[in-house]
């Protein structure tokens, strides 16, 4: 799978399935990091990629202040969250990615007060599940409960699950 220069073109937020068309304003992905340990050789020292993630988490801005979203600081029930993007080259090409989260809500941003300005909220929610879909091909896996963590199609603790059951 190849991608060329893309601008992002539009994007829709999903609570549940249900759609709140036209209320993201700003979406922040989660950053994918491997846990590191520090090694020691002859000539120096040098980072060890373990195969542990560290904990994700994701941010979206919505323009909208509703009991919606501040219902969803309940954390008795994992929140599914998904964010549908089109993203469009140089050439008209697009190119749907669909991002869905399952977690739960951790920050809650109430807008900032001011004078004629838009009133965005904020939350950022815990990942326990993340899936990019690329035109509705699974790109990256990452399922904390079914100790799956996929990128490409290849599962990477495949071989080590064993040992982590």
């Amino acid at each position: 799978m190849s991608f060329k220069a893309q601008a992002i073109t539009g994007g829709n937020l999903f609570i549940a399935g249900i759609g709140f068309m036209g209320e993201l304003v700003d979406f922040e992905p989660p950053k994918f990091e491997h846990e590191t340990i520090e090694a020691s050789a002859e000539i120096g020292k040098y980072e060890v990629v373990l195969p542990t993630l560290k904990p994700l988490s994701t941010k979206f801005t919505i323009n909208n202040v509703s009991a919606t979203y501040l219902a969803l600081l309940n954390t008795k029930i994992k929140q599914m969250i998904y964010v549908k993007m089109n993203h469009t080259d140089a050439d008209g090409e697009n190119t749907q990615v669909v991002a869905t989260f399952t977690g739960n809500i951790k920050v809650l941003e109430m807008p900032k007060y001011e004078m004629n300005k838009e009133a965005n909220l904020a939350l950022e929610m815990s990942c326990y599940f993340c899936k990019y879909d690329v035109n509705k091909i699974p790109a990256l896996v990452y399922d904390v409960d079914n100790k799956i963590y996929a990128v490409d199609g290849i599962d990477q603790y495949e071989a080590i699950r064993k040992n982590i059951s």
